[in-house]
């Protein structure tokens, strides 16, 4: 370009030379050689303003581009999405950032409707945003929850305003969604807290009484046969309250003892031959009675063979469970019948105990395996217990690799199931 120009300039010097010599000519006007001179000298100036302003010309348009390059990449590459919007939403520009908040080719993206991609839960604040902003003219900003890329939703932050024209709306989106996740994990960890917090306090309280009960009666009853000539019977009857007291808090200090080996890790798993009929005959043995005494009906329905009774499991552990289940049935039935079952079913044994009590309502199915919680948060006076056994049973049943469940209806009674690996 610098050439081509170079060539003009001397073309026009050389014209004007002639021209001015022609004039002189046709009009017989005299000129010394000076003034030819000064004249060449001038043009020979403007010659090479002309070639300076050309090189600022070719300066000026490689910063341009420069610039245009790096305000591309900077449009592109930024971490934000920035979207060109017309008046009903449809979106006429956008930078790559925006197109992998969408999901979708940037090609694809132009003219389609912005609220498409919005959640419908909060595409009604996006139609105000959009209104609000070509209306007032001022910068605006809204949340919201988009649905275009992925399964999880994503949350952003949406600033807008209008271009000069009022034609167009400039909008840059900021994903919140780390941020919105955390703030919902503090909110569950901040309820999670209050509810700890609130169980402690509930089991405190709790523990207070389970443990008062049984000591008042132990107190009392030590001072009742402190009595001179007490009678024999009246004596023996004392002696059992007092023992029926101190095996409740033996119970009571047991499972503490137990849940917190649990927590720390501290519990382990013994493993013996054990069999299965032997601990159900036991089990049924010890409670026949009670049940009987409360005009109720206690049998076993299924056994296993006598070939396939003995297996390898932690018989402490499987005792625990199922004797904490008939204690449970004892303790919130009033009438009907309590029943045991123990059956082979592939690789694991199922075990059951079905009882025909209060029953437990659908909410609370899912907090009765949880530490310090009973079938009802209202029954904890009507009903002793520290809430602890099944907490201990579940954890007990998934250290032998089995699972643990319950199926019940409210007033009709439950069936409590668990079931361990079948290790011959």
């Amino acid at each position: 370009m610098k050439k081509s120009t170079n060539s003009l300039n001397v073309n026009l010097r050389q014209k004007a030379e002639e021209q001015l010599k022609n004039k002189n000519r046709n009009k017989a006007l005299q000129h010394s050689d000076a003034d030819i001179l000064k004249l060449i000298h001038e043009l020979e100036v403007h010659q090479i303003e002309l070639e300076l302003q050309n090189e600022e010309l070719i300066y000026a348009k490689e910063q341009a581009e420069i610039a245009t390059s790096k305000y591309t990449e900077l449009y592109d590459f930024a971490p934000s999405g920035y979207f060109t919007l017309s008046k009903d939403g449809k979106i006429i520009e956008l930078n790559l950032c925006g197109a992998k908040m969408l999901g979708k080719e940037r090609s694809r993206l132009k003219n389609s409707p912005f609220g498409f991609f919005v959640s419908e839960k909060t595409r009604s604040v996006f139609n105000l945003f959009l209104d609000k902003v070509f209306n007032s003219k001022t910068k605006e900003s809204c949340e919201l929850t988009m649905s275009g890329n992925g399964d999880l939703p994503m949350y952003i932050y949406l600033t807008g305003i209008v271009t000069e024209d009022g034609e167009q709306c400039i909008v840059t989106i900021v994903d919140i969604t780390e941020r919105i996740q955390m703030e919902q994990e503090l909110i569950i960890a901040k309820e999670k807290a209050e509810e700890s917090d609130r169980l402690k306090t509930s089991f405190l309280s709790n523990m207070s009484h389970e443990f008062r009960t049984p000591m008042s009666g132990i107190l009392g009853f030590t001072r009742l046969l402190k009595k001179p000539k007490l009678a024999g019977e009246q004596q023996q009857e004392y002696i059992d309250s007092i023992e029926k007291s101190g095996a409740r808090m033996l119970n009571i200090i047991n499972d503490i003892i137990n849940i917190s080996k649990v927590e720390s890790g501290q519990m382990v798993v013994t493993i013996s031959e054990t069999n299965v009929n032997e601990q159900i005959e036991n089990i049924y043995s010890l409670y026949k009675h009670e049940v009987e005494e409360k005009g109720m009906h206690f049998s076993i329905k299924n056994r296993l063979h006598s070939h396939e009774a003995t297996i390898k499991t932690d018989a402490e552990k499987s005792y625990y469970i199922l004797s904490n289940f008939v204690k449970n049935a004892i303790k919130f039935s009033h009438k009907g019948s309590i029943e045991i079952s123990c059956e082979k079913k592939g690789k694991y044994i199922e075990f059951y105990v079905k009882d025909t009590g209060i029953g437990i309502r659908q909410e609370q199915k899912e907090i009765i395996f949880e530490k310090f919680r009973q079938g009802s948060e209202s029954d904890t006076r009507d009903f002793q217990g520290a809430g602890l056994g099944l907490a201990i049973s579940k954890a007990y049943v998934e250290m032998l690799g089995g699972k643990i469940w319950v199926e019940s209806e409210f007033g009709q009674g439950s069936k409590f199931y668990f079931t361990i690996p079948y290790i011959a």
